[in-house]
This record gives C-alpha cells, structure tokens and sequence, in this order.
C-alpha cells in the first residue's frame, strides 16, 4: 500500500468513499472503500486518505 499523499475530509456519517485517483484518463479504476468501524481509509491504488471529520 501506498503511503498517504492526499488528504480528503468526509462527513461522520458517511459509510463509504469512491476513488478513482482523480486525473480523469491517468487516474485509476473507480473502487469504494468501506469505512466499516475505521475512522479513515486509503485508497490502495494512489494512497489518497479520507478521514472521516468529527462533529464537535
């Protein structure tokens, strides 16, 4: 896996993300990656982190 490079916020609720590297052609394949439990979760094709943003 990757080494996080991009950082992305998402809202507490969500329960899972799409990624598709961004870039349009020399992005990735679109994949989605379950939070499940996890407060974050990296793409494992270009590393981008998305960290879920707890409410205060």
């Amino acid at each position: 896996m990757k080494k996080a490079t991009n950082v992305a916020q998402v809202k507490p609720n969500e329960k899972e993300v799409a990624c598709d590297g961004g870039g349009g052609a020399m992005g990735h394949p679109m994949i989605y990656l379950p939070f499940g439990k996890k407060s974050q979760v990296d793409c494992y094709y270009c590393g981008k982190r998305f960290e879920k943003v707890l409410s205060k």
